[in-house]
């Protein structure tokens, strides 16, 4: 018996930066379609990032300072906000600069939510 593998089913890899979130080619698979995200913290103080297409975003229904723009590009997409990145290091007591500390992740597609798993 033959097991293919599937890219897209392993988990991929973030990098936070002092400035900005990088997720490499399998991490950004979920986010194709993605006109923005929202990035937040889950009960296990995981960082969870939401696409967001632009029907949903031209809504009206989110706050707009929750909003971030997602840059993509052929092999990575990067979320770039030093003032989200300055939460993120104080909440979770993480050291950012402009060398990576990088974590895995995991998409669930019944939340439709990438997170990043911070242990």
């Amino acid at each position: 018996m033959i097991t293919w593998f599937n890219v897209k089913a392993k988990n991929g890899v973030a990098s936070l930066y002092s400035n900005s979130i990088t997720l490499n080619t399998t991490a950004m698979y979920p986010f194709e379609d993605a006109y923005r995200v929202q990035v937040g913290l889950d009960d296990n103080r995981n960082i969870v990032i939401q696409p967001l297409t632009k029907a949903v975003v031209e809504s009206g229904n989110l706050d707009e300072s929750c909003l971030l723009k997602l840059e993509q590009h052929k092999s990575f997409a990067r979320i770039s906000s030093t003032s989200l990145m300055k939460q993120i290091g104080e909440v979770l007591k993480i050291t950012l600069s402009k060398s990576p500390v990088q974590f895995e992740t995991s998409w669930d597609p019944e939340k439709n939510v990438l997170t990043i798993i911070v242990k």
